[in-house]
């Protein structure tokens, strides 16, 4: 005599609702992230050339002098040349990008990337008590 007979347990079905926030939420995230590559690229890229053009003094200078530096930084996007010109120290920019631009991006992908692990720890709180440690 075998026991009570139990239902199989049924699988919730996919949450549409789910799906969607996961899809926009990535979407945003990829947008942000693939806009400040190009953006941080394109100042690289632009600085590079501007060191082959020989257009500004500073880099010209870089091949030559060792306390010339050329640094980048990350808000506002730009790449600076800094060196010493009289015993002064003088800061050219040699490329830049809008600030805007930039702010904009790292919100996309910043904002993507916590309502993707927002959706995904939601999911997981909503599927109940299928844990491995407890």
């Amino acid at each position: 005599m075998s026991g009570p007979a139990v239902a199989p347990r049924r699988r919730r079905a996919p949450s549409r609702r789910r799906a969607l926030a996961l899809l926009l939420t990535s979407g945003l995230a990829l947008v942000g992230l693939v806009t400040l590559g190009v953006v941080y690229a394109g100042i690289g890229v632009t600085t590079m050339r501007a060191s082959v053009a020989g257009d500004e003094p500073c880099l010209v200078a870089y091949e030559d002098d060792a306390s010339v530096r050329v640094h980048y930084t990350v808000l506002p996007p730009r790449g600076v040349c800094t060196w010493d010109v009289g015993g002064s120290r003088e800061e050219v920019v040699v490329a830049s990008a809008p600030t805007a631009l930039a702010l904009g991006a790292w919100s996309l992908a910043l904002l993507g990337v916590a309502g993707v692990a927002g959706t995904l720890v939601a999911g997981a709180r909503a599927a109940g008590g299928a844990r491995p440690n407890g």
